[in-house]
């Protein structure tokens, strides 16, 4: 024990050799001597002359009070500070009320520091004035100017203090027992820390992402997130991931915003948000900001990250087939229509629209190239129906095209009717006639000579009626002549 306390004072030596040599020669006021400002020592410390509080001078020892040149992660030292502290001289507070505290979790330490070999002194720049104060020749107005570059210096000690990485820079809170004086702040760069400069927490990604296969307006889809934390040696706390989300795209339900809690390095979760693009959305890819927080759970160092999404989104497919028409009856010999209309209902155009006519008993078929159709068009195609029997005539017309995602579809519509053969009505015929029809020679149809049949039919009635109609007329005439003549008797 009394070899450590020969340590501990011998590392207290070796801090006030650190001191500037202003402070080995302050005297107490009114013993001749001239004090000299504290130079910016190169320290890591900040130094603000004549303000506030500031270090001087470090040295690190082990516990037993060895200087030591090197700090790993995980070491247990001591920490002794030269400070000169101009705030607590103004106060004119005494050490007693002095607390300091470490307020870093790159350091790990519990209750105040030591203060020790504390002694009062002044760094009046204006060294007549400051040698005036000293021997007693100085004005009142004069003695408060110079009062107000009083300062302490002190050594400060902290034992114990155990290194956890992530840093070197040690932030010390200086505060009173009057909790009505301000609280002080000032740090010191710990130079034998060997990982000072090295980011020892974990940066966060979004290692993958997931939506589904398509992406269509007005429907809601999943957006799953595979949020990474890359090699580091600490975890992260508080890890939060949020989304910012672009015009007419929402979420369906829930939160923007997602608390994912702790996150190893090198290890990945996934989080997911019900995403609804909003039946208005105009575009064709909606872009989503993925934030990303957190904090390392031992430097206590903010941690962040954003990546962008492209989600494909398409509108809905309205191309639909109106009524088809046909004829209920077809008959032999004559071509019949088929006629199918269509309209694009969405908001974006198709592709490449082709139309095809199969079936049987519809003639030789058919296809047709119609192009494009914008967004709100219609139109209709049309086929020629030629049976080649009697019979049923069924068929198919299919519309292929390809949408605003160029993925293709088709759509179809079925359609049946019935081909006979020409019926003749037995009332137009002349059994005579009938007679003088020659036999079906090679070449002319059946039906052809029935056709000549009715037409001559047809003439040779008409004909006859002529020729009755002139004969009654005749009679009628001679009937009337005759009358006249009667009257002239």
């Amino acid at each position: 024990m009394f070899k450590r306390m020969l340590s501990i004072l011998a590392a207290l030596a070796l801090a006030g050799a650190l001191a500037l040599p202003a402070l080995a020669e302050d005297v107490p006021a009114g013993d001749g001597a001239t004090a000299t400002p504290p130079p910016v020592t190169d320290n890591g410390g900040t130094t603000t002359s004549s303000d506030g509080v500031y270090i001087v001078g470090y040295t690190v020892t082990d516990p037993a009070g060895g200087e030591i040149a090197t700090v790993d992660v995980g070491d247990r030292v001591n920490i002794i500070l030269q400070v000169v502290d101009h705030s607590s001289a103004r106060y004119n507070v005494e050490p007693q009320e002095i607390a300091t505290r470490i307020n870093s979790s790159v350091f790990t330490y519990t209750g105040t520091g030591e203060i020790g070999q504390l002694f009062e002194s002044n760094d009046d720049p204006d060294t007549a004035r400051l040698q005036r104060v000293r021997n007693g020749e100085a004005s009142e107005a004069e003695k408060q100017a110079n009062a107000y570059y009083n300062y302490y210096s002190y050594v400060l000690l902290f034992r114990d203090v155990i290194y956890n990485g992530g840093g070197n820079t040690l932030p010390i809170n200086l505060t009173y027992l009057d909790t009505s004086k301000p609280m002080q702040q000032f740090s010191v760069q710990i130079g034998q820390c060997v990982d000072k400069d090295q980011t020892t927490s974990p940066n966060l990604v979004v290692r993958s992402s997931s939506y589904g296969d398509s992406v269509v307006a007005g429907e809601e889809f999943t957006l799953s997130l595979g949020v990474y934390a890359t090699a580091g040696n600490e975890p992260l706390s508080d890890v939060i991931v949020s989304l910012t989300l672009p015009e007419h795209v929402s979420l369906s339900n829930g939160s923007l915003s997602f608390y994912l809690g702790s996150l190893q390095p090198e290890t990945m979760q996934t989080v997911s948000f019900p995403v609804l693009p909003a039946s208005g959305f105009t575009g064709t890819v909606a872009n989503i900001t993925v934030n990303l927080a957190g904090t390392g759970a031992v430097s206590g160092k903010a941690v962040t990250g954003t990546t962008a999404i492209s989600v494909p989104i398409s509108q809905p497919d309205r191309f639909e087939v109106g009524q088809l028409e046909v004829s209920d009856t077809l008959y032999l010999g004559d071509t019949g229509t088929v006629s199918l209309s269509y309209v694009n209902k969405g908001k974006n155009p198709v592709s490449n629209l082709e139309a095809r006519l199969t079936g049987t008993n519809v003639g030789a078929g058919g296809y047709q190239y119609l192009g494009n159709l914008n967004a709100g068009t219609e139109g209709s195609v049309d086929f020629d129906l030629i049976p080649d029997a009697a019979g049923v005539v069924s068929g198919t017309i299919t519309l292929s095209y390809e949408d605003a995602a160029g993925e293709p579809r088709t759509v179809t519509k079925d359609f049946s009717t019935t081909a006979e053969e020409m019926a003749m009505d037995p009332g137009m015929m002349d059994p005579g006639m009938m007679e003088d029809i020659p036999a079906e020679q090679p070449g002319m149809p059946v039906w052809g000579w029935v056709l000549i049949a009715v037409c001559g039919a047809v003439v040779a009635a008409v004909v006859v009626t002529a020729v009755l109609r002139k004969r009654k007329k005749a009679k009628a005439l001679a009937a009337l002549e005759a009358g006249d003549d009667d009257e002239d008797l």
